[in-house]
């Protein structure tokens, strides 16, 4: 079969999703541990119940890009609708990189950017840096200015670290780039900070967001780019179609119309954050990094093996000691008071 793959495809790894488990505590995949209510569940298959499923859905989802774009003061033709998050960094690298053109990023990251950018032929210019480092924001601009990359692909919040760029910091790649700088926020909600405030001083910024996590639709997928009017022209030619479906449409429309659960629920996520890591840091023999996000990556020794004794408890975690820099680190995602009691006796245990 390999005289029909081309070389990039044939030699990637290619994404590797962590298995999907019933658990005890399911902390792997920083989802939201808040399904949506019942009720909620059937007013929606209600109202899409009355809608013919035999047509396709609008292309361009008009009411949930004015709800999105009202969210966050913009006009709706700079709102890009996507099958989640990922579909839509696709419809970028597609849109900008062609053959060796550079991709600059920053690993320990979301390890699709590479993995993309590989595929569209793209030279991935990788600048390495501890997550216990600050952002190497010298050797980046020094970087800049010699390989001139095609597009800068950012995680603020950082998966898997939850380290967040500052907006000056954000900022300053925007006034060196000479390409597009595209800004994953899939986190954003967590951190109560954005970059959307600068879209209108760089029409070269493109901002990712989702309704995966904090809106806790990640069964449902459903991402959305926010840039400039033209750059969003651009990049509508070379998304797909008919990319949202009929009841994602109208969920997401309703849960924008009534954000106070998500936001009750993010603030919630954040206390238990802030409490699990002041917990975690009194465990001696592991090393938790502040996060702005909803997890927390730590350090702890002989990873792999409380990894396994963690999921012989119930308690299924990520093993991200195949990133880059990040050998004997495990990533826990923020779940109910209750998994995360249970998780700190289950990671105490695993540890003696």
């Amino acid at each position: 079969m390999e005289n029909y793959f081309k070389r990039a495809v044939l030699d990637l790894q290619g994404y590797s999703a962590p298995p999907q488990q019933r658990m005890r505590a399911k902390l792997n995949q920083n989802e939201s541990p808040f399904d949506l209510p019942q009720e909620f569940k059937k007013r929606v298959l209600t109202a899409a119940s009355a809608l013919p499923w035999n047509r396709y859905p609008m292309n361009e989802s008009s009411d949930l890009k004015q709800a999105i774009a009202a969210w966050h003061g913009l006009s709706p033709d700079q709102v890009l609708l996507g099958n989640g998050s990922n579909q839509l960094l696709q419809t970028v690298l597609s849109a900008t990189v062609a053959e060796n053109d550079g991709v600059l990023i920053f690993p320990p990251t979301f390890g699709l950017y590479e993995i993309f950018s590989i595929l569209y032929g793209g030279n991935v210019l990788a600048l390495p840096h501890a997550p216990s480092e600050p952002f190497p924001m010298e050797k980046a601009l020094r970087l800049m200015r010699n390989e001139q990359p095609r597009i800068i692909l950012l995680c603020s919040p950082n998966n898997p670290t939850g380290a967040l760029l500052s907006l000056l910091q954000v900022q300053t790649l925007c006034e060196e780039a000479c390409g597009l700088v595209f800004l994953d926020e899939a986190y954003a909600e967590f951190s109560g900070q954005t970059a959307i405030p600068l879209l209108d001083k760089y029409p070269q910024l493109i901002i990712s967001r989702t309704f995966s996590k904090a809106f806790s639709l990640a069964g449902l997928r459903l991402g959305y780019l926010l840039a400039s009017a033209e750059c969003i022209y651009q990049l509508r030619k070379a998304n797909l179609p008919y990319n949202v479906n009929l009841l994602t449409e109208i969920i997401a429309t309703q849960l924008l119309a009534d954000r106070g659960t998500m936001l009750r629920q993010v603030s919630g996520l954040v206390k238990e954050r802030d409490w699990l890591l002041s917990e975690m840091q009194r465990i001696p023999s592991i090393r938790p990094l502040p996060s702005a996000a909803n997890f927390i990556l730590f350090h702890c020794p002989h990873a792999e093996l409380v990894f396994d004794r963690l999921k012989d408890q119930g308690i299924l975690v990520r093993n991200v000691g195949g990133y880059p820099l990040l050998k004997d680190h495990l990533r826990v995602s923020i779940g109910r008071r209750e998994e995360n009691h249970w998780f700190l006796e289950a990671l105490k245990a695993s540890l003696s």
